[in-house]
C-alpha cells in the first residue's frame, strides 16, 4: 500500500487501504494514532528531535534513517510503546517500523532545530500483523507534514514557533530575526524610538537573540544581536514569553537562529538583492513636516539613494561521505551611495561590506556530533559633508567642510557537541566567541583643529552647526567582545527526564571619547532664562554656552548561571515541569573593581496536556520568575572615570575664521554633571539587588482538520524590581541630617544605583572625617515609588498549511494588550530614549515621577498580522502581509513648574507637567490607527534536473502610505526666570511611516 505525501494516517484510517503489494485484494486495515508524549523537550539547540508512540505490539523496533547524511539508529520502544531521538541534524527522516527484519510501514519527518517533531502512529494494529504473514511485506508510507507549519509540539509547556527559510523566502521580508518576529501580532515594532521589537510587554532591550545556542545579545547596549549573514540562516524560532530555565534569563522574548548545514548532496548558489535608486514608483522620497511656525521640524523630501546591492555566493556538501559536512558563503555589498541634507548641510554617505561564514559538522558516530562555525565581516562608511549656501536648499551645495568615517571589524566562532551516551543519557557543550572593533576618526587632521560651534535659533528653537567642524567629539576604537560556554547533562529516569546545566558568559566594552580640543560652543539669543546653573541669562540674551566631555574606560561583566529541569510524563497524556535557574550577574568598573553583583534564583512551573493523545490538541501553561542581565554599557555609563560640564559666558565678538567667541566673562559657577573616577560605593546602594518578574500564560493548540490549526492564549506580566540610578541628594541629606549627622551634605547632581521604592544602604562620609560608613535609609526617604509595569494579552492565532492540493498558506494571529505602570524597564520609551540602561531620568527625582503611573508607550490594544503565500502550478508564487493595529498612547512632557527644584536643573522638559499643571502619562492623544501591505511575487524556473532560477520583486508599503507613527511630545524648551514655559515649537509635530520601498531579489542554485 502506498500513500501519498500529502495525506496522513488518520486519513488511512478513516478510507481505507486501496492496494496492498502483490495482491488484488482489498482489505481495510485499523490505524490507531495515538501518540504519547516521549518526555523529550528541547531549549536552545541547533539540534531537534522526534518523538512517537507505536501500538503495532511487542518485539517491534524503530528505525530512524537520513540519505542526506547516511544517519541510520535503531531504536527500541518502552514498555508503553513510546519512543524517542533527539541529538539529530535538521533535515528529513524517514521512520520505520520493523518487525523481524521486514520494514511494516514507513514515515517520512522533517526536523527542526529547537523542536521535537510527533511521528504519527506508525503501527497497523493487530489484524494488520496477522494478514502480513498471508498478504506478504506491507507498506504503509505516510509524511508527518513537512510543510511550512510548526506541527503541536507536546513534549514542553514551551509556547513557540518556527520559521524555515523557505517560508520567509516567499514573503516579503527578509531572514533576519527581527524580521520573522514581526510576523506574530504580539510582538510590537517599536518604529518611534529603537527600531527593535519589544515582546511579552518589555522594552525592545530586554530580548536574548542565539545563534546556534550562542547567546548573540548585543550586550554593548541590549538592543539587537551582532548579527550574522540572514542569508545563511536556515531556522528561527520565535519564544514571545514563558521560556524554560534552560534559556539565559530574559524579561522580553528568545530569538534562536541556526545556520545552513551540509548534506551529501552538494548544492551551490548565488543570491542577488538589489535596491533600485530613489524614484517615484519604486523607492520614493520621504516626507517633510513642519511646524507651528512653518519651519522644517524634519527635512526628508530631497534625500536619496542610489542603487544598493548585496550578494552571496554559496556552497554545501560533504568533504567525506556521510561523516564531514560544509556549508560556506561569500558574501559582498559593493560600494552604495546616499545624499542627505539638514538646515546648512549635505552628508554624502558611502558604505561597503564583505563577510565570510564557514559552518562544519561532523558526525562522528550515530551518538556523537560536533559543529563549528566561523564567521568574519568588514563594514566600512565614508561621509563627506558639504555646506549648503541657503537653508535647506539642496540646488546650493556649496565648499566641501570635513570628512568622517567608520570601519566596524566583526568576528564569530561557536563550537557545539552533542553526545548521546546510552539510551537514557545525552550530554551537549557549547564554546563561542564574538568581538565587534569599530574605529571612528572623526574628522580631517585640519579641521579637527577647529572647535565644534554651533548656534540656537530661539524663534525657530533650533540649533545649528554653523563652524567647520563635524563631530564635537574624538573617538578611540570601541572594542567589543564576548565570550560563553554552556553545557548540560540530560539524564532519563523512568518517567522524569532531568537535565542539569550551567554557564558563563563574559562580556567587555572598551572607549574613551572626549569633547574635541578646542572645545565645543553654542551661542544662544534667548533673555532672561533660567540656566541650570542657578543663574538666568543676561537680559541682551548674548551669551555662550561651553561644554566639556571626557569619559571611557574598560568593563567588564560577567553572567554566571546553572539550572536544574524535571520534565515529569505524569501520565500518557500530561507531562509535568518543575525547574529552577539561578544567575549571578557581577559588574566591574574601569579600573576592574567589583561594583555590584547580583545573584538570583528564579523558579519555573509548568504543564503540556494533550488532550486526545495524539497531538492534535495541547493545553499547555507556565508560570515563573524571570530576571535580565544588564549590558556593559550599564557599566559603562555609572561606573566609568568621567568628567562633564557646562561653563555660560557672555562674549564680545566672534572669530571668523574659528567661529569660537571671544572676550568671554563666565555666568556663575560651572554647572558640573559628573567629576572624576566614582568609586564602588559611589556608584550603588551596598544592599541592591537583581531586577526581576513575574510571568504567566496558558494556552491551547488545536489541529482543527489535517490542514488548519487554532491558536488561543494568555498572558500575564508583573514587573516587581528594577535596577535604576537616581540623583536625589537632598532626600539622603534631610534623612542623614535628622538621624545623627546635622552637618551632611550631599549634592542633587551625583547618582547612584538603587532598587527605586524599596530601603537602601549607601556608604557615604557622613561625619566628614574621611572614613565611610554605611547608612540604611528607608525609600520613604527619597520620595521615589515602586516600579509598576503590568501586562495582560489575550492572542488568537489560525494557521493554514500549504499542500500540493491546497497551495497556499495562511496565517492570522490578533492580539488584545494591556500595557500601564511607571515603568517601560530597562529603556525609557516615553521619552524616546533608546539607551542609557538602567541610567534613565525616571526615578532620579521625585518630581519626575509625579503623573508617571499611566498608560506606557507600548499599551497597543489591538493588533492584526495576516501573512499568506499562495503556490501557481506555472511556477509563480504570491506572498503578503497585511501588519495593523490601534494607535499607541502619548505624553506630554515639559518642565517641572519650579526652577529651584532639581527636577527642573537638570531634567527640564522631561517631567509631566504641560503649562504648570500635571499631564499624566500616555494621558495626551493617540496615533491614528496604523496599518500596512507588503507584497512578493515570485517566479520558478526549473531550468533543468539540476538548475533552479528564480526572481523575486518584494515591495514593502505598497500603498505608500503616508500615516503617523509618532508625534513629539515636549511641549516647553524650558522656563523663564519668572516659571513661565518657552513653549515648544515643535510640539505634537509627526513623525511618518516609511515611504514603499522595492527590492528585487535573484536566485540561482545548482542542485
Amino acid at each position: 500500500m502506498s500513500i501519498s505525501k500529502g495525506r496522513s494516517l488518520r486519513q488511512v484510517g478513516r478510507q481505507g487501504v486501496s492496494s496492498i503489494t502483490g495482491r488484488h485484494v482489498r482489505r481495510i486495515l485499523a490505524a490507531s494514532v495515538t501518540l504519547a508524549c516521549a518526555q523529550c523537550a528541547m531549549a536552545q539547540s541547533l539540534t531537534g528531535g522526534l518523538y512517537g508512540h507505536e501500538s503495532a505490539g511487542n518485539g517491534m523496533t524503530v528505525n530512524i534513517t537520513s540519505h542526506a547524511t547516511g544517519f541510520s539508529k535503531d531504536i527500541t520502544p518502552d514498555a508503553d510503546g513510546r519512543y524517542s531521538l533527539t541529538g539529530l541534524n535538521p533535515g528529513e527522516y524517514q521512520v520505520s517500523l520493523i518487525r523481524e527484519g521486514q520494514s511494516i510501514a514507513q514515515s517520512t519527518v522533517l526536523v527542526n532545530p529547537n523542536r521535537n517533531t510527533p511521528v504519527s502512529d506508525l503501527g497497523v494494529g493487530a489484524a494488520a500483523i496477522e494478514h502480513a504473514n498471508d498478504l506478504g511485506a506491507i507498506t504503509v508510507q505516510a509524511t508527518t507534514m513537512s510543510t511550512n507549519v510548526t506541527l503541536i509540539d507536546v513534549s514542553t509547556p514551551e509556547l513557540t514557533t518556527s520559521y524555515n527559510y523557505k517560508l520567509i523566502d516567499a514573503l516579503p521580508v527578509d531572514r533576519s530575526p527581527e524580521s520573522v518576529a514581526r510576523l506574530d501580532s504580539s510582538v510590537r515594532f517599536d518604529q518611534h524610538n529603537t527600531g527593535f521589537v519589544s515582546m511579552g510587554g518589555a522594552s525592545p532591550a530586554e530580548n536574548r537573540y542565539y545563534y546556534n545556542e550562542f547567546d548573540v545579545t548585543n550586550d554593548k547596549n541590549s538592543l539587537g544581536s551582532t548579527a550574522l549573514p540572514a542569508e545563511a540562516i536556515s531556522d528561527t524560532q520565535l519564544i514571545t514569553n514563558g521560556a524554560s530555565a534552560a534559556w539565559t534569563n530574559a524579561t522580553g522574548g528568545v530569538m534562536s537562529s541556526t545556520i545552513k548545514q551540509g548534506t551529501n548532496d552538494f548544492r551551490a548558489g548565488y543570491s542577488l538583492y538589489f535596491t533600485p535608486p530613489t524614484s517615484r514608483l519604486l523607492n520614493p522620497r520621504g516626507h517633510n513636516t513642519i511646524n507651528s511656525i512653518g519651519d522644517y521640524y524634519n527635512f526628508a523630501a530631497a534625500n536619496t539613494h542610489a542603487g544598493s546591492a548585496q550578494q552571496y555566493l554559496w556552497a554545501s556538501g560533504a568533504l567525506v561521505k556521510d561523516k564531514l559536512f560544509f556549508y560556506a558563503l561569500l558574501g559582498n555589498d559593493p560600494a552604495s551611495r546616499s545624499e542627505s541634507f539638514g538646515q546648512t548641510q549635505e552628508q554624502s554617505t558611502s558604505t561597503r561590506d564583505k563577510n565570510y561564514l564557514l559552518n562544519l559538522t561532523w558526525n562522528i558516530s550515530n551518538d556523537q556530533s560536533l559543529n563549528l562555525l566561523a564567521h568574519r565581516d568588514y563594514a566600512q562608511s565614508f561621509n563627506n559633508y558639504y555646506k549648503l549656501n541657503a537653508n535647506y536648499s539642496p540646488q546650493s551645495v556649496g565648499n566641501w567642510l570635513s570628512w568622517s568615517q567608520q570601519r566596524t571589524d566583526t568576528r564569530f566562532l561557536i563550537g557545539n557537541y552533542h553526545w548521546q551516551i546510552n539510551d537514557d543519557l545525552q550530554l551537549r557543550l557549547m564554546g563561542g566567541y564574538l568581538g565587534s572593533i569599530v574605529y571612528s576618526p572623526n574628522s580631517s587632521g585640519a579641521n579637527a583643529a577647529f572647535p565644534y560651534v554651533t548656534s540656537y535659533d530661539s524663534s525657530t528653537q533650533k540649533q545649528t552647526n554653523i563652524g567647520r567642524n563635524n563631530n564635537p567629539f574624538s573617538y578611540s576604537p570601541s572594542d567589543y567582545w564576548r565570550r560563553g560556554y554552556k553545557g548540560d547533562l540530560t539524564w532519563q529516569l523512568g518517567d522524569h527526564k532531568l537535565v542539569f546545566g550551567g554557564e558563563y558568559y563574559r562580556h567587555s566594552l572598551a572607549s574613551t571619547t572626549e569633547s574635541v580640543p578646542a572645545g565645543w560652543f553654542t551661542y544662544y539669543n534667548q533673555a532672561g532664562v533660567a540656566l541650570p546653573n542657578g543663574s538666568v541669562s543676561p537680559a541682551t540674551g548674548r551669551y555662550v554656552s561651553q561644554y566639556v566631555d571626557v569619559e571611557g574606560g574598560s568593563f567588564q561583566t560577567i553572567n554566571k548561571g546553572a539550572y536544574v529541569e524535571d520534565y515529569w510524563q505524569a501520565s500518557d497524556h500530561v507531562m509535568l515541569y518543575g525547574a529552577v535557574r539561578w544567575d549571578n550577574y557581577i559588574y566591574k568598573d574601569g579600573l576592574g573593581n567589583q561594583f555590584m553583583r547580583l545573584p538570583i534564583t528564579s523558579p519555573r512551573l509548568g504543564f503540556s496536556w494533550d488532550v486526545n493523545g495524539d497531538s492534535s490538541l495541547k493545553v499547555g501553561g507556565s508560570l515563573g520568575k524571570y530576571s535580565i542581565p544588564l549590558p556593559s554599557s550599564f557599566s559603562f555609563g555609572v561606573a566609568e572615570p568621567r568628567t562633564t560640564y557646562t561653563n555660560y559666558y557672555t562674549y564680545t565678538h566672534i572669530d571668523p575664521n574659528t567661529m569660537a567667541p571671544q572676550g568671554l566673562t563666565q555666568i556663575g559657577n560651572s554647572y558640573i554633571t559628573n567629576q572624576g573616577v566614582p568609586t564602588p560605593a559611589q556608584i550603588a546602594a551596598t544592599n541592591i539587588k537583581a531586577p526581576f518578574q513575574y510571568e504567566a500564560q496558558l494556552y491551547a493548540q488545536q489541529q482543527l482538520t489535517p490542514n488548519w490549526s487554532g491558536l488561543v492564549q494568555v498572558g500575564w506580566v508583573n514587573l516587581r524590581r528594577i535596577v535604576e540610578d537616581t540623583c536625589y541628594g537632598g532626600g539622603v541629606q534631610a534623612y542623614a541630617q535628622s538621624h545623627g549627622f546635622p552637618g551632611y551634605q550631599q549634592n542633587n547632581a551625583t547618582c547612584w544605583l538603587l532598587n527605586p521604592g524599596e530601603a537602601f544602604t549607601l556608604k557615604r562620609d557622613y561625619e566628614g572625617n574621611g572614613t565611610l560608613d554605611s547608612l540604611s535609609i528607608p525609600a520613604a526617604a527619597l520620595g521615589i515609588p515602586r516600579p509598576k509595569h503590568k501586562y495582560y494579552n489575550l492572542k488568537l492565532g489560525l494557521t493554514h498549511a500549504s499542500t500540493p492540493a491546497e497551495p497556499y498558506f495562511l496565517n492570522l494571529s490578533y492580539t488584545y494588550a494591556r500595557e500601564y505602570g511607571n515603568t517601560n524597564g530597562l529603556i525609557d520609551e516615553e521619552r524616546r530614549n533608546g539607551g542609557w540602561i538602567g541610567q534613565t531620568s525616571a526615578f532620579n527625582y521625585p518630581g519626575i515621577m509625579v503623573g508617571s503611573n499611566g498608560n506606557l508607550a507600548g499599551d497597543i490594544r489591538h493588533s492584526l498580522v495576516a501573512t499568506g503565500t499562495y503556490d501557481f502550478s506555472n511556477g509563480l508564487s504570491l506572498g503578503g502581509v497585511v501588519t495593523a493595529h490601534t494607535g499607541a498612547p502619548t505624553s506630554c512632557l515639559g518642565s517641572y513648574p519650579n526652577i529651584n527644584d532639581p527636577t527642573y536643573k537638570y531634567l527640564p522638559s522631561q517631567a509631566h507637567f504641560c503649562g504648570g499643571q500635571v499631564a499624566t502619562q500616555g494621558t495626551d492623544k493617540r496615533l491614528p490607527f496604523f496599518w500596512q501591505l507588503d507584497l512578493s511575487a515570485t517566479y520558478h524556473w526549473k531550468i533543468n534536473v539540476s538548475n533552479d532560477l528564480s526572481l523575486q520583486l518584494r515591495v514593502s508599503n505598497v500603498t505608500n502610505r503616508q500615516g503617523t507613527i509618532d508625534i513629539n511630545q515636549v511641549y516647553d524648551t524650558g522656563l523663564y526666570g519668572n516659571g513661565s514655559p518657552i513653549d515648544s515649537v515643535n510640539y505634537h509635530a509627526a513623525s511618518w511611516q516609511l515611504p514603499r520601498t522595492t527590492t528585487l531579489a535573484l536566485r540561482y542554485t545548482l542542485l
